[in-house]
């Protein structure tokens, strides 16, 4: 009686060579003969003659590009996923149970096989670096995951700790294509023209206004891309001479400060008041002076808002309160995106906010007027270099990514977190134009800058926030002109960044 391999080598005889493929018999024998697991053995008679076909197929498949060997073994160019065996991938983020909450047990039910561990972000300490502290905690905890604010994205790039991201991309040919625009572009320009990391949510603001207190006074509302210029002509528009109720303002920055308004504005328009090393004050100049000119206008007028100082926890009705805009005793705001679900909020519950509003795109500079100058990203999720299990990583870094977990998040937090970097999910809209914040791109090069603010110590920016709030308030009052202002602010400013200065040296 002949063997079973005998028999088996005989049967492949009837199948002719196919110059398009395997033929799904031969296939289905092959990988049959493959369970078997059999012992090899010496061939004789018929069982050549088997062989010969087997390589005159292969080579005829070869030709046609379809390797016969591609039936035994995973394609190269595939990145296979291990669905049985058990096992962790361990994520760094902010905290680890508000991780598991958003991610993790979408992970874990997705991948029955897979547990996730957390690691929290270290805790701040303004006397160690920051960068160093996270290098510290990626040699120590060995996260095969981490959540990166931009300016550490930047650093561990640039130090080659993270793992480049494109190998992956390309072997598991995930597509890059649902993304808006621009984001991958930054995180390419912040990583040295490599891609890092991806972002799930970023956050800019735009401009809130008032439309009955725009009709009532019949001035036309405000539109996309206007320019700091503009909105501020447009809020010298509005009476501010009232009283209680009755007080009208004709903007409210989201700093709600003298300082933070002239800070944002500058900001815009590329400016710094400070030199790029930080050591130098920069705010005598000529486009300075124009933002001053604003600023000091509009506290000696009354039509730009600052916020009083307080103490204590403020809660309810008093909360909603302490925003002009959402009172309706503001013509327009600057602000996120969470300041619409205040206003649905306070309508809700406390009848405020009862007025007709909608939504324009932030101020922009007019020389770049498709460019967001307050669009950041929540965080970026990174794979560590070291790490020996970077294909779990990917694979939980694709969970946090992909659409149908934005579409749960926007949903559910409505751009509390954020707004999702998925084009096709946008937040509720509740007949408000809440396009306005996703319709200017960031710009690569200005969110991989380092932000010269944070080269000063605490105290130091402390210090030349109240050189430009005080100065503007007295050219305000007329006991200074602008000139005289703008002195002082230079060198109040200087004398603040020679202290820090001669505070760190040894």
């Amino acid at each position: 009686m002949k063997s079973r391999r005998t028999d088996w080598e005989k049967e492949l005889r009837q199948f002719p060579l196919n110059p398009k493929g395997v033929p799904a018999k031969l296939k289905q024998s092959v990988e049959e003969r493959i369970a078997m697991g059999a012992t090899p053995k010496r061939y004789t008679g018929g069982a050549w003659a088997a062989a010969v076909a087997l390589l005159l197929a292969a080579a005829v498949l070869v030709a046609e590009r379809e390797p016969i060997l591609s039936l035994f073994k995973q394609d190269k160019d595939e990145l296979p996923f291990d669905v049985t065996t058990e096992r962790s991938v361990k994520v760094h983020w902010i905290d680890g149970m508000s991780f598991m909450s958003r991610y993790g047990e979408a992970f874990i039910i997705q991948h029955p096989n897979m547990d996730v561990e957390t690691v929290n972000s270290p805790p701040y300490d303004p006397q160690k670096d920051r960068v160093a502290q996270y290098e510290e905690m990626i040699e120590r905890d060995k996260p095969d995951v981490v959540y990166l604010t931009m300016d550490i994205y930047r650093e561990l790039a640039d130090k080659g700790k993270l793992l480049p991201l494109q190998t992956l991309i390309d072997k598991d040919k995930y597509s890059l294509a649902g993304f808006r625009e621009g984001v991958l572009e930054t995180l390419r320009s912040v990583g040295g023209g490599k891609l890092y990391g991806l972002a799930p949510e970023f956050r800019t603001e735009a401009l809130y206004y008032n439309k009955s207190l725009f009709d009532k006074y019949g001035i036309p509302y405000p539109v996309d891309k206007m320019s700091w210029e503009d909105i501020f002509r447009l809020a010298q528009r509005f009476p501010a001479d009232g009283e209680g109720d009755d007080r009208v303002y004709g903007l409210v920055t989201n700093s709600a400060s003298p300082y933070g308004t002239a800070e944002a504005a500058g900001w815009t328009m590329g400016l710094s008041m400070i030199s790029a090393d930080g050591g130098k004050m920069t705010a005598d100049t000529a486009a300075w002076r124009n933002i001053w000119q604003f600023v000091a206008d509009g506290v000696k007028k009354g039509w730009l808002y600052e916020m009083k100082p307080r103490t204590g926890s403020i809660s309810g009705i008093d909360y909603y309160k302490r925003t002009p805009f959402l009172t309706g005793n503001a013509a327009m705001m600057t602000a996120s995106a969470s300041i619409a679900t205040d206003l649905i909020e306070a309508k809700k519950r406390y009848n405020l906010a009862d007025f007709a509003w909608d939504i324009v795109t932030e101020p922009v500079d007019p020389a770049k007027p498709d460019i967001s100058s307050s669009y950041t990203f929540d965080g970026v999720y990174a794979i560590p270099a070291q790490s020996a299990n970077s294909r779990d990583a990917w694979e939980i870094v694709k969970l946090i990514h992909n659409e149908a977990m934005a579409k749960k998040l926007s949903l559910q937090y409505a751009g509390a977190v954020g707004i999702s970097t998925r084009k096709s999910v946008s937040l509720p809209s509740n007949g408000r134009r809440m396009e306005a914040f996703s319709i200017l791109k960031p710009d690569p090069a200005f969110s991989g800058r380092t932000d010269r603010y944070t080269l000063l110590p605490r105290e130091a920016y402390n210090a030349l926030s109240a050189a430009v709030t005080e100065e503007l308030k007295a050219t305000a009052a007329g006991t200074k002109n602008l000139d005289a202002a703008v002195s002082a602010i230079q060198q109040r400013g200087q004398q603040a960044i020679e202290n820090a200065k001669a505070a760190v040296k040894p």
